[in-house]
């Protein structure tokens, strides 16, 4: 799963960086700001069913009827999303193509409603997820490489990204057609009122979330410009790129850790925590490189044109290394039961970037608002992890930090001291920092070293 999700934001991440070369900043940055509202109302189309699904999906016996519970009332909330972003063209800025854009983008709404994906999300059947993605990216990435050619494209891709949505969608249907006895389900609304209900607390959390993520960038958009949005958020692909593994790994580590609840609860604590260990290793090197090496990476991958990005991506790197940080804490808060905690830590940190992003733009511009989702991101990482701590099971992630941390100082020693190109630097600073850990006794790279068949 994570290697295939991988592959597939690779695709998607080479796709926008050519983009980011083809259009321009002002164009660009109106393109990503058309795709951070969009998320929006995705988000609204999807009410947190797709999360509620999956986890129901971890432990039902009957695929079908639930199929037909949720898809209803899936199509009912993607008329609601589409809706709501109609409604709110007339309030948008007056950026160029900016409501043709929306509207072309809003017709993934729809197509989200009627994925199937979460079928096999919850029955832990990966490399069906991963074919998935991976061939929706493909015809993205391809159709974008030879269609667009200059800003006089860009209303081709939304449309480029409504097909491969479309046959996303339509792999899931297949597979779940032939292994399921068609698609003749047994749709009903009976019901919708609870499973709402339910679901909409953790779309509540994922919504907090999301306004952590692009509140910024709205934000950006109407006080500085679409050339402000275009650097910032070519500072941001990076580090989102650097989230795909991590975030297809808590995707797949969801009902691991729902079924470890409800049927292995000796198996739960230690499966938390050596997430967490992973996470730490994994989260470490991403800010110590990302922070270091944030000039000639963002030269490398956008030109000289996107100068200005490279603060942002300094500031924003660390963002990403406190998500990894929190993702093991949030979904075992989640597989617990215990959604309306975390929705209360979303809701704090949330509040926090929002308040932060209106008191730190106006004077600070981009180092302002990357700053302001840093620190929102470092309040949930404390939060989600007190209060697993206190309504979950005893933790204490702190202990597992020390060795991480401290190969990270040698890491960032090597890259700053050594005379030699940055691709060198790196290339002896990656493998130093594993060798550390080995030194240290970190269990996680002992045991793979183990695993390593040896010469």
């Amino acid at each position: 799963m994570s290697f295939g999700d991988f592959l597939a934001k690779t695709l998607n991440f080479l796709a926008f960086i050519y983009l980011a070369r083809k259009l321009g900043v002002e164009p660009f940055g109106i393109l990503e700001y058309a795709n951070s509202l969009l998320t929006w109302f995705l988000l609204v189309g999807d009410g947190g069913l797709e999360l509620w699904a999956t986890r129901e999906a971890a432990q039902a016996r009957d695929l079908r009827a639930l199929a037909g519970r949720v898809l209803p009332l899936r199509a009912g909330m993607a008329a609601a999303g589409f809706l709501a972003l109609l409604a709110s063209l007339p309030f948008l800025p007056a950026f160029e193509n900016l409501t043709a854009l929306m509207i072309l983008f809003g017709l993934s709404i729809f197509v989200q409603a009627g994925t199937l994906k979460w079928v096999w999300m919850g029955r832990e059947k990966m490399t069906r997820v991963a074919a998935g993605l991976v061939a929706g990216q493909i015809i993205f990435a391809l159709a974008v490489f030879l269609l667009v050619r200059g800003p006089e494209n860009v209303l081709v891709i939304p449309l480029i990204k409504l097909g491969s949505d479309l046959a996303t969608a339509a792999y899931f249907a297949a597979r779940f057609g032939q292994e399921h006895s068609g698609l003749g389900l047994p749709y009903t609304l009976r019901g919708a009122g609870t499973l709402l209900r339910a679901a909409l607390t953790l779309g509540a959390s994922q919504a907090m979330g999301l306004l952590n993520y692009n509140f910024d960038t709205l934000l950006l958009g109407f006080l500085k410009g679409a050339d402000v949005v275009g650097w910032y958020n070519a500072a941001y692909k990076p580090v989102t790129m650097a989230l795909a593994a991590p975030l297809t790994y808590f995707q797949g580590l969801f009902p691991a850790l729902a079924r470890a609840w409800t049927e292995e609860r000796d198996t739960y604590l230690p499966l938390v925590e050596r997430s967490f260990r992973l996470c730490a290793i994994a989260a470490v090197p991403l800010g110590v490189g990302g922070t270091l090496l944030a000039r000639p990476i963002i030269r490398l991958l956008f030109g000289a044109e996107y100068s200005a990005s490279v603060l942002p991506f300094r500031i924003l790197v660390w963002s990403a290394v406190f998500v990894i940080l929190r993702g093991s804490y949030r979904h075992a808060l989640n597989a617990a039961g215990q959604q309306r905690l975390d929705l209360r830590c979303a809701v704090a940190s949330a509040t926090t970037n929002v308040g932060l992003n209106i008191l730190l733009i106006p004077g600070f511009g981009m180092a302002g608002s990357a700053s302001a989702t840093v620190a929102a991101d470092v309040l949930w990482f404390v939060l989600a992890t007190s209060c697993f701590h206190r309504a979950v099971m005893p933790c204490n992630p702190l202990r597992w930090m020390a060795r991480p941390l401290a190969a990270g100082a040698v890491m960032a020693a090597l890259l700053l001291l050594l005379p030699w190109h940055w691709i060198v630097r790196a290339a002896i600073a990656v493998p130093a920092y594993v060798a550390v850990l080995a030194g240290l006794g970190e269990p996680e790279i002992k045991g793979w070293l183990k695993s390593q068949p040896h010469a």
